[in-house]
């Protein structure tokens, strides 16, 4: 198989290869979706849902930013393994928030990983897993530049939002490079579809970057980081369901820090490649009014090293690692704890194993990952275990344009702390606890193809089938007295296809894409909205354009997104409106300027009233949160 990285976004100046779902690179066969640098900008996203808008099998409901959730082909974020610089984000403050306080502005890259989890996948990948990249200096600079800046502002008008970045960078020597980094966003309560005007929705987000990278420096590279990002402003208690008959707005601040060391030694040697990460993450929701303060800090770390090595006519690329965290949650009301059971610690300690092997045509990827966990629970005691999950995928290219693939992979997650604001109270842990498990399976195939229909053009399609099941999900019933910890009866299955179809000639380029989830119970009904579990959607299709001018330097972009009317719904719920909303974008770089960029994107072109159907939906009225009407977005960037 050729060694291309192909990417999901559409960047300024698409190629042959910038249309594919799929990166496929020597180290990796997996499915992996990536959104650039440049798919941002030209987006001008400013949260979650921006990032991920017309994300084949990636949804993000919620509304405001603070009560937004990612889901992964049904499955909340909460059952992914998340990542940001590699360092893990486990915290699960609130369910009636969301937990990622993302900055775009800060990214270089946003790779989501659907297919079956590898072992160096790292551990409680249950639904797949999500990996942010934040922007080095060198990325910034110019060739021959040792010191620049770049400052960006741009309105929102669905917000009457007025957001701005600064980053001042440089390089020391030829290998240093420096970079400092912050973004804010001021907004007011926005307006939905046909000018409704969504209450306690105004809110203030910041975001802040440090990042010292040192590349390529005797065969190494080293990157230490600290980053910081807040959203602050007077929320309803329940940011992501505004419709609840008993909310009051309340002053909350949501925060998030996170310290990493990465390094990366490669020297020319088959046998060594070592790659090692540690990571101090803390991410805090403050109620300032009530006093309630929720917390969750994450300590970890993996180091892995990769070797390549030959049998005969196959050639092997073997992964051995180790990664470890320790979480440790805890729940107070005015600074002091929020009752006797206030505090939960779960750590992970996990090995594994990951043999890529490459036999012409044929590509087999096969490991294991041995988890070893441990939870405690106040007075409750502790729950511990240990836990092998194995994986494999085989790849081949039948043709010269059609590749088929196949994969099964099996995911654990034993240590794993409470939902932060409900613990406090006296709790027992129910006999024989079990740790959650996730059975994934995947098969495809994929054509690429150069002068397919016409000469210079190029084609591809993808189709995806696959399969996961979740079992032993673990619950909190704080009714009872005392409250209980025990595993759900059953399984949830996550089951569905996704399809592409791209082409392209010259400057302009297509895709159309389409996604199907069903998400069932163990007895093959729909599953209704489960917080901590999964959100049920309609079948959503995205039809992507862009065309780059090349004598202008302007590049002009279309989306459409499409969700069908859900209508097999959880038995008493409401069925779920379809929608259709039109995007345009556009990013002139004057030729007399070469320094400045201008953009327009204008979300939700014609206005429509409606609710991402990831967002909660109230069993008692079928309401949920409103997304943004029409919202004309004008930006500029300027470096120096």
């Amino acid at each position: 198989m050729s060694c291309s990285a192909l990417t999901l976004g559409l960047p300024a100046i698409a190629s042959a290869d910038d249309l594919a779902p799929l990166v496929i690179t020597e180290e990796r066969m997996e499915g992996i979706s990536v959104i650039t640098a440049d798919d941002i900008e030209q987006r001008q996203a400013r949260d979650m849902e921006d990032l991920f808008r017309g994300q084949p099998g990636v949804d993000v409901g919620g509304g405001v930013a603070i009560g937004q959730k990612l889901y992964l082909r049904g499955i909340e974020d909460t059952n992914l393994n998340i990542t940001v610089d590699g360092a893990r984000q486990g915290g699960y403050l609130f369910h009636h928030t969301g937990r990622l306080t993302i900055d775009p502005a800060l990214l270089k890259t946003a790779e989501v990983d659907s297919g079956p989890a590898t072992a160096d996948d790292g551990p409680g990948a249950l639904g797949g897993s999500v990996r942010f990249e934040t922007k080095d200096a060198q990325d910034l600079l110019r060739d021959g530049q040792d010191l620049g800046a770049r400052v960006s502002a741009g309105t929102e008008s669905a917000s009457h939002a007025v957001n701005g970045t600064t980053a001042i960078y440089g390089r020391l020597g030829e290998n240093l490079g420096l970079l400092g980094y912050v973004s804010g966003r001021n907004s007011d309560d926005y307006a939905a579809g046909e000018g409704d005007i969504q209450p306690q929705t105004a809110g203030q987000q910041r975001g802040y970057l440090f990042k010292v990278s040192l590349l390529d420096q005797n065969d190494q590279d080293l990157r230490v980081s600290a980053e910081r990002t807040t959203d602050h402003g007077s929320y309803y208690t329940r940011p992501h369901m505004p419709t609840f008959g008993s909310q009051t707005p309340t002053y909350q601040e949501m925060e998030r820090e996170t310290f990493t060391v990465n390094h990366d030694w490669h020297p020319d040697s088959d046998w060594l490649e070592t790659s090692t990460t540690l990571y101090h993450t803390t991410q805090v929701l403050d109620r300032v009014e009530s006093g309630s303060r929720s917390e969750a800090v994450d300590i970890g770390g993996d180091i892995r090293n990769t070797m390549k090595l030959d049998s005969g006519p196959i050639a092997h690329r073997l992964t051995t690692g180790i990664d470890y965290y320790d979480q440790k949650t805890r729940n107070e009301s005015d600074g002091e704890p929020n009752g006797p059971n206030n505090e939960d610690t779960a750590r992970n300690l996990g090995v594994y194993v990951q043999d890529r092997m490459y036999y012409g045509p044929w590509e087999l990827s096969v490991g294991a990952r041995l988890d070893d966990y441990k939870s405690e629970y106040g007075n409750a005691g502790d729950v511990s275990g240990s836990e092998v999950s194995p994986n494999a995928r085989l790849s081949v290219e039948a043709t010269e344009h059609l590749t088929l693939h196949a994969g099964y992979g099996e995911a654990v997650r034993g240590g794993k702390t409470r939902e932060v604001i409900l613990i406090g109270d006296d709790v027992v842990i129910a006999p024989g606890l079990e740790p959650e498990r996730a059975r994934q399976r995947e098969i495809g195939l994929e054509w690429r193809q150069q002068n397919a229909f016409v000469k210079g053009d190029r084609f591809g399609f993808t189709l995806t089938g696959y399969d996961t099941d979740i079992e032993n999900f673990q619950a909190y019933n704080r009714s009872d007295d005392p409250a209980v910890l025990y595993n759900l009866e059953g399984e949830v299955e996550s089951r569905g296809f996704e399809a592409g179809i791209t082409w392209g000639k010259g400057n302009y380029d297509t895709r159309l894409s389409y996604a199907k989830t069903r998400l069932e119970n163990n007895d093959g009904e729909p599953l209704g909205d489960e917080m901590s579990v999964g959100a049920s959607v309609g079948d959503t299709w995205a039809w992507d354009n862009q065309y780059h001018l090349s004598g202008a330097d302007v590049t002009l972009g279309y989306t459409l997104n499409a969700v069908e009317r859900l209508e097999r719904v959880a038995e008493g719920d409401n069925e779920k409106p379809g929608y259709v909303t039109h995007d345009i974008r556009a990013q002139w770089t004057p030729a007399s300027y070469q320094d400045l960029t201008l953009s327009l994107a204008v979300n939700n072109l014609l206005d429509k009233r409606y609710s991402e159907h990831s967002t909660y939906t109230l069993s008692s009225n079928g309401n949920s949160v409103l997304e943004p009407g029409r919202d004309i977005r004008l930006g500029m960037s300027y470096a120096f």
